[in-house]
């Protein structure tokens, strides 16, 4: 994970992310939508910071130092 805009894929991506509280932004069709940490994962869902995202509709990029 040294890549600082690497894409979450794995499984493993968005509970390390989630352990270790690295910030990640989150994408809709190429726009913007949230940038925070990672409170909870599923298999399906992705909780950042009180919103839930399924991981199937978002695009989820890793930004350490924010």
């Amino acid at each position: 994970m040294n890549n600082d805009k690497q894409m979450l894929t794995h499984h493993s991506h968005f509970q390390y992310h989630m352990k270790h509280e690295i910030p990640v932004q989150v994408y809709e069709q190429g726009i913007h939508i949230s940038l925070g940490c990672i409170t909870a994962v599923e298999p399906q869902f992705v909780e950042i910071e009180g919103m839930l995202f399924n991981r199937n509709s978002y695009t989820f990029i890793s930004r350490p130092g924010y």
